[in-house]
């Protein structure tokens, strides 16, 4: 069998490991499926591998997380014994399935690997072009005073093979990775595994040079551009992204600093309007009750088997993040379509879809095309809504922003509710670090 087609049945196993971890109760996040020599030869010098040997060099091994939910977070399974079905699954399928929790108890306990033979990992390694992993779950800030106040959804531990790096990072596989890429750009001489100050001067150096803001913060815009010399979807992707010279244009026209408007961008999206290739949003079933309540329709007789997408008041119960938000609203638009998409916030700021109109869009499907197209018009849909939204003393948010009232602002933007996560002191924290 050649060695894409032994790549091909490891990953339809794999697929099925999943299947069985979610009939399990189990919560999965993904982590290292492709790993470069240069990362081996790392591993061997700190003594995590034994040979210059891996079948993640051959993409024939995954590492894989499995939570399980608790009343108020996700706890991440660390144990041979809690973990033991899935291994004695993933090995049932193939004979040269091998579940890591067999050779050792601790880091292993996340691998399933394949031995797909005596193929030449160098050589083979090479030629293949580096794999985006799933978009974590992140925080969430809410651009409406309806709900009552910002909902944090739990955040998974990172893991993956584009981490969130900086100054301080411990991830040195993802940092030698991150570095290697940086010295075929030219803006850095060497990796060495450490996020040192040349490292960071380095990913300043790339960010500016393509238009990011230039933080020194390697997420997931940084990455997205770096893996881009790689790929025509990422490049796609990445062409998608707001730089400085958008964030200068708007704080100019709504008459506040730049420092301002960054520390709202970062507080309420943390830097990313996109979940994979589309927008980020946050489905909330209780606005789809009030939405179809206005058109005359029955929620009630609706909720039946929609629990978790149509209820009369706000819980955070029924959030999933990222990419699971788009098959809520799915569910959802096939109940009413124009009813749901006005019942999601949206984008990089997270507006309400039911603003569409007072912001000046002609149709709420106008709107979502908008919020679609780029994390321009993401911006231009908070510069919108800055402008006409006031709080009960008529001041605007812009004007509150410009004052910086973080906590006018944060009541006005986020509702009474604001100080249950401080909103408004990591408004203060984001702009000190922006302004400085």
């Amino acid at each position: 069998m050649s060695l894409l087609l032994e790549q091909a049945a490891f990953l339809k196993d794999a697929r099925k490991l999943l299947a069985f971890a979610d009939e399990q109760g189990f919560v999965v996040t993904g982590g290292e499926l492709e790993r470069t020599p240069e990362t081996q030869a790392l591993y061997l010098r700190d003594g995590r591998e034994k040979t210059m040997d891996s079948p993640h060099l051959r993409k024939c091994a995954i590492a894989l997380n499995f939570f399980r939910a608790t009343d108020d977070h996700h706890e991440l399974m660390q144990s041979a014994d809690k973990l033991e079905a899935l291994g004695q699954f993933w090995e049932g399928l193939d004979p040269r399935n091998r579940w890591g929790g067999r050779r050792d108890a601790g880091a292993g306990l996340s691998r399933f690997e394949r031995d797909p033979g005596g193929w030449p990992s160098s050589a083979v390694a090479s030629l293949l072009t580096p794999v985006e992993p799933a978009a974590p779950v992140e925080a969430v800030a809410l651009a409406d005073a309806s709900r009552p106040a910002a909902v944090i959804l739990q955040k998974l531990p990172s893991a993956g093979l584009t981490p969130t790096l900086r100054r301080g990072s411990l991830e040195r596989e993802a940092i030698a990775r991150m570095q290697a890429l940086l010295v075929k750009t030219g803006k850095l001489e060497t990796a060495n595994g450490n996020f040192d100050e040349q490292t960071e001067r380095a990913v300043i150096a790339f960010q500016r040079a393509h238009s990011l803001v230039a933080d020194g913060v390697a997420g997931e815009k940084t990455w997205t551009m770096l893996l881009s010399q790689t790929g025509e979807a990422q490049q796609a992707m990445a062409q998608r992204f707001i730089g400085d010279a958008d964030f200068e244009a708007a704080a100019k026209d709504l008459k506040v600093e730049l420092a301002a408007l960054k520390s709202v961008y970062k507080v309420e999206s943390n830097g990313k309007g996109f979940v994979g290739d589309q927008p980020k949003i946050l489905f909330e079933g209780h606005v789809f009750w009030q939405r179809l309540s206005k058109l005359g329709l029955r929620p009630q007789s609706l909720a039946a088997g929609n629990e978790d997408i149509l209820y009369p008041s706000w819980t955070k119960q029924f959030y999933v993040g990222g990419s699971g938000e788009w098959q809520r609203l799915t569910r959802a638009e096939a109940i009413h379509r124009e009813a749901a998409r006005e019942s999601a916030s949206w984008g990089l700021f997270q507006i309400m879809g039911y603003h569409w109109k007072p912001l000046g869009y002609d149709s709420i499907d106008d709107f979502v095309e908008h919020m679609c197209r780029h994390e321009r018009d993401q911006l231009d849909a908070f510069c919108r809504f800055a402008s006409t939204t006031k709080d009960r003393s008529g001041h605007s948010l812009a004007e509150l922003l410009a004052a910086r009232d973080w906590a006018g602002f944060a009541y006005a933007y986020n509702g009474k509710g604001y100080r249950l996560n401080a909103y408004d002191d990591k408004l203060r924290e984001q702009y000190r670090r922006y302004a400085a």
